[in-house]
Protein backbone atom coordinates (compact mmCIF):
# COMPACT_ATOMS: atom_id res chain seq x y z
CA UNK A 1 0.00 0.00 0.00
CA UNK A 2 1.57 3.22 -0.78
CA UNK A 3 2.29 5.31 2.23
CA UNK A 4 1.83 8.84 1.60
CA UNK A 5 -1.64 9.86 2.23
CA UNK A 6 -4.07 11.80 0.36
CA UNK A 7 -5.92 14.31 1.89
CA UNK A 8 -8.96 15.78 -0.11
CA UNK A 9 -10.99 18.34 1.78
CA UNK A 10 -14.45 18.08 1.70
CA UNK A 11 -15.89 16.97 -1.48
CA UNK A 12 -16.89 18.58 -4.15
CA UNK A 13 -17.35 22.00 -2.93
CA UNK A 14 -13.89 22.11 -1.66
CA UNK A 15 -13.02 20.70 -4.65
CA UNK A 16 -15.21 23.86 -6.58
CA UNK A 17 -13.77 26.09 -4.25
CA UNK A 18 -10.12 25.87 -5.65
CA UNK A 19 -12.09 27.11 -9.37
CA UNK A 20 -13.37 29.80 -7.69
CA UNK A 21 -13.80 32.49 -9.84
CA UNK A 22 -14.32 36.65 -8.90
CA UNK A 23 -17.87 38.02 -8.93
CA UNK A 24 -18.99 39.93 -11.99
CA UNK A 25 -20.31 43.42 -11.66
CA UNK A 26 -23.68 42.16 -11.55
CA UNK A 27 -22.88 39.88 -8.77
CA UNK A 28 -22.51 36.63 -10.38
CA UNK A 29 -19.83 33.67 -9.66
CA UNK A 30 -17.79 32.56 -12.88
CA UNK A 31 -16.13 29.02 -12.76
CA UNK A 32 -12.87 27.84 -14.21
CA UNK A 33 -13.40 25.77 -17.74
CA UNK A 34 -10.98 22.92 -16.91
CA UNK A 35 -13.15 22.34 -13.85
CA UNK A 36 -15.58 21.23 -16.19
CA UNK A 37 -13.65 18.85 -17.59
CA UNK A 38 -14.98 15.43 -16.38
CA UNK A 39 -11.86 13.99 -17.06
CA UNK A 40 -9.53 16.06 -15.40
CA UNK A 41 -8.64 15.27 -11.81
CA UNK A 42 -8.12 18.06 -9.73
CA UNK A 43 -4.59 18.40 -7.15
CA UNK A 44 -4.79 18.72 -3.58
CA UNK A 45 -2.90 19.14 -0.47
CA UNK A 46 -1.94 17.19 2.44
CA UNK A 47 0.55 17.84 4.84
CA UNK A 48 2.68 20.03 2.11
CA UNK A 49 2.34 17.21 -0.49
CA UNK A 50 0.47 17.40 -3.65
CA UNK A 51 -1.21 14.43 -4.99
CA UNK A 52 -4.16 13.89 -7.94
CA UNK A 53 -7.79 12.56 -6.92
CA UNK A 54 -11.00 11.98 -9.02
CA UNK A 55 -13.45 14.61 -7.28
CA UNK A 56 -17.19 13.25 -6.64
CA UNK A 57 -18.65 16.26 -9.02
CA UNK A 58 -16.02 15.24 -11.74
CA UNK A 59 -18.25 11.57 -11.99
CA UNK A 60 -21.60 13.60 -12.58
CA UNK A 61 -20.13 15.39 -15.23
CA UNK A 62 -19.35 12.66 -16.56
CA UNK A 63 -22.63 10.50 -16.16
CA UNK A 64 -24.11 14.06 -17.82
CA UNK A 65 -21.99 14.12 -20.64
CA UNK A 66 -22.96 10.36 -21.35
CA UNK A 67 -26.93 12.10 -21.41
CA UNK A 68 -28.18 9.54 -19.04
CA UNK A 69 -31.10 11.39 -17.39
CA UNK A 70 -31.46 12.39 -14.17
CA UNK A 71 -32.28 9.89 -11.54
CA UNK A 72 -33.93 11.06 -7.85
CA UNK A 73 -33.70 7.94 -7.01
CA UNK A 74 -29.78 7.98 -6.68
CA UNK A 75 -30.16 10.32 -3.87
CA UNK A 76 -29.88 10.07 -0.08
CA UNK A 77 -33.40 10.90 0.97
CA UNK A 78 -33.82 14.31 2.73
CA UNK A 79 -36.43 13.10 5.30
CA UNK A 80 -33.08 10.61 6.66
CA UNK A 81 -31.17 13.47 8.15
CA UNK A 82 -33.19 13.63 11.16
CA UNK A 83 -32.02 10.13 11.92
CA UNK A 84 -28.57 10.84 12.08
CA UNK A 85 -27.80 11.78 15.95
CA UNK A 86 -24.10 10.97 15.97
CA UNK A 87 -21.13 12.91 14.59
CA UNK A 88 -20.18 9.52 12.50
CA UNK A 89 -23.18 9.81 11.08
CA UNK A 90 -23.64 12.74 10.01
CA UNK A 91 -20.20 13.60 9.06
CA UNK A 92 -20.40 11.13 6.67
CA UNK A 93 -23.41 11.84 5.39
CA UNK A 94 -23.15 15.28 4.71
CA UNK A 95 -20.40 14.55 2.50
CA UNK A 96 -23.41 12.21 0.79
CA UNK A 97 -25.64 15.09 0.78
CA UNK A 98 -23.37 17.49 -0.37
CA UNK A 99 -22.22 14.85 -3.31
CA UNK A 100 -26.17 15.06 -3.72
CA UNK A 101 -26.63 18.33 -4.30
CA UNK A 102 -23.74 19.32 -6.72
CA UNK A 103 -25.67 16.21 -8.67
CA UNK A 104 -29.21 17.71 -8.66
CA UNK A 105 -27.88 21.40 -9.11
CA UNK A 106 -25.50 20.31 -12.32
CA UNK A 107 -28.56 19.05 -13.89
CA UNK A 108 -30.53 22.32 -12.87
CA UNK A 109 -33.25 20.21 -10.54
CA UNK A 110 -33.73 23.57 -8.46
CA UNK A 111 -36.23 22.70 -6.16
CA UNK A 112 -34.38 19.79 -4.90
CA UNK A 113 -31.36 21.31 -4.63
CA UNK A 114 -33.18 23.70 -2.51
CA UNK A 115 -34.19 20.64 0.10
CA UNK A 116 -30.44 18.84 -0.02
CA UNK A 117 -29.09 22.64 0.45
CA UNK A 118 -31.42 22.95 3.69
CA UNK A 119 -30.09 19.48 4.77
CA UNK A 120 -26.48 20.19 4.46
CA UNK A 121 -27.17 23.51 6.66
CA UNK A 122 -28.77 21.54 9.59
CA UNK A 123 -26.43 18.83 9.41
CA UNK A 124 -23.18 21.01 9.34
CA UNK A 125 -24.63 23.25 12.23
CA UNK A 126 -25.16 19.94 14.10
CA UNK A 127 -21.69 19.44 13.40
CA UNK A 128 -20.53 23.20 14.84
CA UNK A 129 -19.96 24.65 11.29
CA UNK A 130 -22.71 26.83 10.93
CA UNK A 131 -20.85 29.85 10.51
CA UNK A 132 -19.85 29.02 7.34
CA UNK A 133 -23.28 29.49 6.10
CA UNK A 134 -23.83 33.42 7.38
CA UNK A 135 -25.47 36.15 5.93
CA UNK A 136 -23.18 36.68 3.58
CA UNK A 137 -23.50 33.24 2.04
CA UNK A 138 -27.14 33.68 2.00
CA UNK A 139 -27.02 37.19 -0.14
CA UNK A 140 -24.88 35.59 -2.71
CA UNK A 141 -27.41 32.26 -2.94
CA UNK A 142 -30.30 34.72 -3.64
CA UNK A 143 -28.12 36.57 -5.90
CA UNK A 144 -27.31 33.35 -7.60
CA UNK A 145 -29.59 30.53 -7.18
CA UNK A 146 -30.74 30.95 -10.76
CA UNK A 147 -27.66 29.49 -11.74
CA UNK A 148 -26.07 26.30 -11.09
CA UNK A 149 -22.51 26.61 -11.77
CA UNK A 150 -22.46 29.58 -9.20
CA UNK A 151 -24.97 27.83 -6.62
CA UNK A 152 -21.87 25.09 -6.25
CA UNK A 153 -19.34 27.62 -6.29
CA UNK A 154 -20.90 29.71 -3.38
CA UNK A 155 -21.53 26.87 -1.46
CA UNK A 156 -18.15 25.25 -1.70
CA UNK A 157 -16.88 28.70 -0.32
CA UNK A 158 -18.79 27.73 2.94
CA UNK A 159 -17.56 24.63 2.95
CA UNK A 160 -14.11 25.65 2.56
CA UNK A 161 -14.65 27.76 5.71
CA UNK A 162 -16.07 24.83 7.23
CA UNK A 163 -13.20 22.76 6.87
CA UNK A 164 -10.82 25.24 7.74
CA UNK A 165 -12.23 25.74 10.43
CA UNK A 166 -12.17 21.83 11.00
CA UNK A 167 -8.38 22.17 10.59
CA UNK A 168 -8.36 24.81 13.06
CA UNK A 169 -9.85 22.78 15.57
CA UNK A 170 -7.91 19.22 15.55
CA UNK A 171 -10.76 17.78 13.72
CA UNK A 172 -9.34 16.06 10.55
CA UNK A 173 -11.58 12.70 11.45
CA UNK A 174 -14.54 14.43 10.63
CA UNK A 175 -13.29 16.15 7.66
CA UNK A 176 -12.00 12.46 6.26
CA UNK A 177 -15.41 11.62 7.02
CA UNK A 178 -17.43 14.06 4.67
CA UNK A 179 -14.27 12.81 2.20
CA UNK A 180 -15.71 8.99 2.08
CA UNK A 181 -19.20 10.05 2.79
CA UNK A 182 -19.05 11.79 -0.92
CA UNK A 183 -16.41 9.54 -2.37
CA UNK A 184 -18.94 6.66 -1.73
CA UNK A 185 -21.88 8.41 -2.85
CA UNK A 186 -19.88 9.46 -6.38
CA UNK A 187 -19.23 5.82 -6.36
CA UNK A 188 -22.60 4.85 -5.85
CA UNK A 189 -23.91 6.73 -8.19
CA UNK A 190 -21.63 5.43 -10.99
CA UNK A 191 -22.24 1.78 -10.12
CA UNK A 192 -26.14 2.16 -10.73
CA UNK A 193 -26.63 3.76 -13.71
CA UNK A 194 -24.02 1.46 -15.21
CA UNK A 195 -25.95 -1.15 -13.64
CA UNK A 196 -29.15 0.47 -15.83
CA UNK A 197 -27.63 1.00 -18.98
CA UNK A 198 -23.95 0.01 -19.07
CA UNK A 199 -21.70 2.67 -20.27
CA UNK A 200 -17.90 1.96 -20.67
CA UNK A 201 -16.67 5.30 -19.35
CA UNK A 202 -18.75 4.78 -16.22
CA UNK A 203 -17.11 1.47 -16.04
CA UNK A 204 -13.61 3.01 -16.65
CA UNK A 205 -14.56 5.80 -14.09
CA UNK A 206 -15.10 3.08 -11.90
CA UNK A 207 -12.09 0.80 -12.23
CA UNK A 208 -10.61 4.05 -11.65
CA UNK A 209 -11.58 4.62 -8.00
CA UNK A 210 -8.82 1.52 -7.02
CA UNK A 211 -5.83 3.64 -5.74
CA UNK A 212 -8.71 6.09 -4.31
CA UNK A 213 -10.35 3.80 -2.24
CA UNK A 214 -6.52 2.37 -1.06
CA UNK A 215 -6.28 6.15 -0.02
CA UNK A 216 -9.28 7.10 1.68
CA UNK A 217 -8.72 3.75 4.09
CA UNK A 218 -5.12 4.90 5.07
CA UNK A 219 -6.66 8.47 5.86
CA UNK A 220 -8.99 6.58 7.63
CA UNK A 221 -7.01 4.59 9.79
CA UNK A 222 -4.89 7.49 10.53
CA UNK A 223 -7.52 8.99 11.61
CA UNK A 224 -9.54 6.47 13.31
CA UNK A 225 -10.05 8.45 17.20
CA UNK A 226 -10.95 5.62 19.42
CA UNK A 227 -11.51 3.25 17.05
CA UNK A 228 -14.65 4.81 15.62
CA UNK A 229 -13.99 3.99 12.23
CA UNK A 230 -13.16 0.50 12.88
CA UNK A 231 -16.55 -0.45 11.00
CA UNK A 232 -16.00 1.30 7.75
CA UNK A 233 -12.88 0.62 7.32
CA UNK A 234 -13.55 -3.06 7.60
CA UNK A 235 -16.47 -2.35 5.29
CA UNK A 236 -13.97 -0.75 2.89
CA UNK A 237 -11.75 -3.31 2.68
CA UNK A 238 -14.46 -5.73 1.79
CA UNK A 239 -14.76 -3.47 -1.36
CA UNK A 240 -10.75 -3.75 -1.76
CA UNK A 241 -11.14 -7.47 -2.15
CA UNK A 242 -12.94 -6.87 -5.35
CA UNK A 243 -10.76 -3.58 -6.55
CA UNK A 244 -7.13 -5.75 -5.95
CA UNK A 245 -8.22 -7.65 -8.98
CA UNK A 246 -9.27 -4.42 -11.06
CA UNK A 247 -6.07 -4.23 -13.42
CA UNK A 248 -4.92 -0.53 -14.34
CA UNK A 249 -1.85 0.02 -16.80
CA UNK A 250 -0.46 3.89 -16.81
CA UNK A 251 0.29 4.22 -20.40
CA UNK A 252 2.34 7.34 -20.76
CA UNK A 253 2.17 10.69 -22.85
CA UNK A 254 4.58 12.85 -23.83
CA UNK A 255 4.27 16.26 -21.30
CA UNK A 256 3.28 19.33 -23.50
CA UNK A 257 5.25 22.73 -22.34
CA UNK A 258 3.74 26.32 -22.53
CA UNK A 259 6.74 28.39 -23.37
CA UNK A 260 5.05 31.43 -23.07
CA UNK A 261 3.39 30.82 -19.44
CA UNK A 262 5.87 28.64 -18.35
CA UNK A 263 4.14 25.69 -17.83
CA UNK A 264 4.39 22.17 -18.10
CA UNK A 265 1.63 19.51 -18.33
CA UNK A 266 1.85 16.00 -17.31
CA UNK A 267 -0.83 13.38 -18.58
CA UNK A 268 -1.19 9.62 -18.77
CA UNK A 269 -3.56 7.25 -20.23
CA UNK A 270 -4.85 4.44 -18.24
CA UNK A 271 -6.28 0.79 -19.36
CA UNK A 272 -8.62 -0.52 -17.37
CA UNK A 273 -9.39 -4.45 -17.35
CA UNK A 274 -12.18 -5.57 -14.81
CA UNK A 275 -14.61 -8.59 -16.04
CA UNK A 276 -18.42 -8.47 -15.53
CA UNK A 277 -17.89 -10.37 -12.43
CA UNK A 278 -15.44 -8.27 -10.54
CA UNK A 279 -17.72 -5.35 -11.53
CA UNK A 280 -20.87 -6.97 -10.42
CA UNK A 281 -19.33 -7.65 -6.69
CA UNK A 282 -18.11 -4.23 -6.68
CA UNK A 283 -21.70 -2.84 -7.19
CA UNK A 284 -23.50 -5.16 -4.39
CA UNK A 285 -20.27 -3.99 -1.92
CA UNK A 286 -20.60 -0.27 -2.48
CA UNK A 287 -24.77 -0.58 -2.11
CA UNK A 288 -24.40 -2.49 1.16
CA UNK A 289 -21.68 -0.09 2.56
CA UNK A 290 -23.83 2.85 1.24
CA UNK A 291 -27.21 1.25 3.12
CA UNK A 292 -25.60 1.01 6.51
CA UNK A 293 -24.50 4.61 6.10
CA UNK A 294 -27.32 6.28 5.17
CA UNK A 295 -30.31 4.03 7.12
Amino acid sequence: MRKNLVYCTIPIFMLLAACTGNESDEGKESIDKEFIDPNNSLNTNFDGKIFSIPSPVQTALLIKSTNIPFNNDLLNPVQNASDYTTEFKQALNLGIYGTDLGYSALYEQKAISLNYLSVIEKLTSQLGLDGAFDKSFMSRFEKNNDNEDSVMIIVSDAFRKADNYLKISNRKSTSALILTGGWIESLHYACELNKMKPNAQIKNRIGEQKQTLYTIIEILEEYNKGGINDELISDLNDLRFYFDKVSIDYQFVEPKTDAKNKTTTFKHNIKIKMDTDILNQITLNIEKLRDNIIN
